[in-house]
């Protein structure tokens, strides 16, 4: 899964979303899975296929930031939104991509966005220039798993579980076998260094025998605090397709846009 990397100068903080993968996700074997863990494992596993179907809704939060997204694969399109702090006040992050389009939109607030330079264009739509910045948002069929944690690759790892009520189940992931859930933010994967492979995580199973809910527990590492990220999944089949901008609130991606997403 392609991830977005620590971008806009440093300001937006953790794993900034990116939905979409390019046939990345690694997982290998682990002596660690036991054969009890099994029925478990497939359950769980059994309960991300909703998501290949390619139209679900989400939101993410891990204390520091939150976003909320789209992903439609019939449309070819996906949107996230973030928000995030920044030197006490909040920014937005915004990402929409339709077929092989990518918009972005930077909101650092007013003081800020004039002080950056960009008030000229932060209530803007930036069709931007794929090739300057790869590794923001891919569209759903560029990718090969629509899901925007992964959640069947690090299922793939898991081991130790229990159900600890109807649905609702709890385990350990091995983060050295599966690479890149944006779950885990690269930065505080290098932070953990080979101290930590495994991981607490808890998953919630619906009625139907869907996914929508996941959280990983990654420990204090470094420069980082410890904290829990969820993904809630909802609006399967229902969720209402990310739209282009229109031509009044877009406009190509200017010089220091780039700067700011490449830096």
């Amino acid at each position: 899964m392609k991830t977005t990397r620590r971008t806009l100068a440093g300001l937006v903080v953790a794993s900034l979303l990116a939905v979409g993968t390019s046939g990345c996700i690694r997982v290998w074997s682990w002596d660690g899975i036991e054969e009890a863990d099994a029925p478990m494992r497939q359950a769980l596993l059994d309960a991300t296929k909703v998501l290949d179907q390619g139209n679900f809704a989400f939101t993410i939060t891990d204390g520091s930031q939150n976003s909320a997204g789209v992903v439609d694969l019939a449309s070819n399109s996906a949107a996230v939104k973030t928000l995030f702090d920044v030197d006490g006040g909040s920014g937005t992050l915004d990402l929409i991509t339709v077929d092989e389009n990518l918009w972005v939109r930077i909101d650092y607030g007013d003081e800020l966005n004039k002080a950056a330079g960009i008030d000229a264009w932060s209530d803007k739509y930036l069709l931007v220039d794929q090739t300057r910045v790869p590794d923001l948002l891919d569209p759903p069929r560029d990718s090969d798993d629509p899901d925007p944690a992964s959640a069947a690759a690090l299922f793939q790892t898991a081991a130790r579980m229990s159900e600890i009520g109807s649905g609702d189940y709890r385990g350990y992931v091995n983060l050295r076998k599966v690479t890149d859930s944006m779950l885990v933010d690269e930065e505080i994967r290098e932070a953990l260094g080979g101290a930590t492979t495994s991981i607490p995580f808890r998953a919630r199973i619906d009625e139907e025998g869907r996914l929508v809910e996941l959280t990983i527990s990654t420990p204090a590492a470094g420069e980082f605090e410890a904290r829990s990220t969820k993904i809630v999944y909802n609006q399967f089949g229902s969720a209402i397709p990310p739209r282009r901008p229109t031509a009044a609130q877009s406009m190509p991606a200017p010089e220091t846009a780039y700067e700011l997403l490449t830096d």
